[in-house]
């Protein structure tokens, strides 16, 4: 007897990318989102930082510069498929490379969340 392969269901991909934008949206809210690559390796370098959320199809410079030092100051660094004007988007913005959260209770919220 074969098993079928159960292939995702599109609602339940569509479901979780709303709450990751939710998750975003609150942490911004809550004031533990912070928007753009520099005050995020600011403040990855004062280890303010918790989580790092980085666009897969952000620019090769602001992706090399974010990886870069959240990996050399050891902050945990998600990638995502969303572009960088939906994770703009998500937190009120035009278009971000990246965000990071400062809340570490957030931050496992967006993390549980990650599509």
């Amino acid at each position: 007897m074969m098993q079928e392969s159960k292939l995702p269901n599109i609602d339940d991909v569509e479901g979780k990318k709303k709450r990751f934008k939710f998750a975003l949206s609150l942490a911004r809210r809550a004031g533990s989102a912070l928007c753009g690559a520099s005050l995020v390796c600011d403040a990855v370098r004062d280890k303010k930082a918790v989580l790092v959320i980085l666009s897969n199809t952000a620019s090769e410079n602001s992706k090399k510069r974010v990886s870069n030092c959240a990996l050399y100051y050891e902050t945990k660094i998600l990638y995502t498929n969303l572009t960088p004007e939906e994770l703009g988007g998500a937190v009120g913005k035009s278009s971000l490379a990246c965000i990071g959260v400062t809340d570490k209770n957030l931050a496992f919220n967006i993390e549980r969340n990650l599509y």
